[in-house]
Parts: structure tokens; sequence; C-alpha cells
């Protein structure tokens, strides 16, 4: 099953996407174009719902615009921190979104 399908039946969220799972550039998730074109909002709720999912909490860290060759992508980066009995563990994971076809 791929990542929009889930989300919609994890979530009851029909997030217009395809594409990969976003742990890498070269498997991003693509954002279609929708009126309103608010895709930074389709972004972060596909990061809210994905966070969910793991049952974690994240924090933003930066959101960086990629243009490759005719492509363009939002890079974002969030802070994970997990607590075990002893430390806190903090990680940092980069999610990728074809954001061209919204330009």
């Amino acid at each position: 099953m791929n990542l929009r399908k889930l989300l919609k039946a994890d979530f009851e969220i029909d997030f217009p996407i395809t594409g990969g799972t976003g742990n890498s550039i070269d498997n991003p998730i693509i954002v279609h174009k929708k009126e309103p074109n608010d895709y930074t909002s389709v972004e972060y709720g596909i990061l809210r719902c994905l966070g969910a999912g793991r049952g974690i909490e994240w924090k933003f860290v930066k959101q960086e615009l990629i243009s490759l060759d005719d492509k363009r992508f939002d890079k974002i980066s969030i802070e994970i921190k997990e607590l075990t009995d002893t430390e806190v563990i903090t990680t940092i994971e980069n999610y990728y979104f074809d954001i061209t076809e919204c330009f």
C-alpha cells in the first residue's frame, strides 16, 4: 500500500500526493497542486500524521528549497527526542517533498 492510501486509512485525510516515502531526494513525496496551492500545509500535515502514527513528538528544525535539474524539492528537517531510562537521544530526520508542480 502506498503512503497516500496508508494516511487516508489511518487518519481519513486524502493528501494530494504520490511517489515515495520522502526518506531521500531519490524517493520524495510528490505533492500535487490543488487549489488553494498550500503545499506547505500538505507537507506539515503529512509530518504530523507520520509522527502520530509512529507515536513520536517532533519539532521543526529547518526547511530548505533544493533545485535539481528542472525539479524543486522541499527538504524539511525535524528533531525527534527519544527518552530512555538513562538518557535523552536526539536525532534529526530529513523528509523530501517534490513540489515542482506547485511552482
